[in-house]
């Protein structure tokens, strides 16, 4: 399976989901005659998740046949496209919070699967943002890459690099990052207490995995000077409580 429901605490790279209690959907002011459970309605949505992570499997496998080159990160996304063009996305509409079919510990093998379940909507970019009620851009979810100076100090805080200026990976010259885009996002939902979607990159024998941690809140921004000498936006995120609890032995 492309999305893997782990159990046991993260330890080693291992997970624990909890038992959800049973509750009654009330339907206008009466209870409805079949009385379903949180985990009967999540059952549909987890079956949507598994449904188009298999048919993102198929067309890749597909891919790959067909290319005599080793893939490569723009296969994996061009396989999700292909799927985005037959009209299998689920979860298309940008939201803030939770995102139905995806619980807390989920791990996908590929980013461009988080495009696919709506977890987070860019294949390059960190930082995911939409359009608020009130006219400003708040962000919805991050990607800890492990690529820039992030610094994840406990499963439950995150501080998290801006974007823009400061990437070491290409040839241009460093410069002082803006406010602006994914920056000004994560900068209004400091200030709009809003929660944003954290997942996060492990290393494995071959390739890498994301796990999705769940929600966080930006509690401080600030701005300093980045490893290329010059200012770079840190975003301090910490982890909402009542969530799964995860652990990890390294970074």
């Amino acid at each position: 399976m492309a999305i893997v429901k782990v159990r046991g605490t993260l330890n080693n790279g291992r997970f624990t989901q909890v038992k959800r209690p049973r509750v009654d959907i009330i339907r206008g002011d009466s209870i409805a005659s079949h009385q379903l459970t949180i985990s009967e309605v999540e059952d549909k949505d987890r079956c949507k998740v598994k449904k188009v992570m298999n048919a993102y499997q198929e067309i890749l496998t597909k891919f790959f046949l067909n290319k005599l080159n080793k893939p490569n990160w723009s296969t994996y996304m061009s396989a999700a496209i292909h799927l985005r063009n037959q009209g299998a996305w689920i979860n298309t509409r940008k939201q803030l919070g939770a995102i139905r079919g995806v619980k807390v510990g989920d791990k996908f093998r590929y980013r461009a699967q988080l495009n696919i379940v709506g977890l987070h909507r860019q294949f390059t970019f960190g930082i995911d943002y939409m359009m608020g009620k009130y006219g400003q851009i708040l962000a919805t979810s991050i990607v800890d890459s492990g690529r820039y100076a992030n610094n994840m100090q406990s499963p439950d805080v995150l501080v998290y690099s801006g974007q823009g200026g400061n990437s070491p990976f290409n040839k241009k010259k460093p410069a002082d990052q803006a406010l602006e885009r994914g920056n000004l996002a994560l900068k209004n939902s400091n200030e709009a207490r809003t929660p944003v979607r954290v997942i996060r990159s492990f290393k494995l024998s071959k390739g890498s995995c994301y796990v999705y941690y769940g929600l966080y809140t930006v509690e401080h921004v600030s701005k300093e000077r980045g490893e290329l000498g010059r200012l770079v936006y840190k975003f301090w995120l910490r982890r909402k409580p009542g969530q799964l609890q995860l652990t990890f032995d390294h970074v």
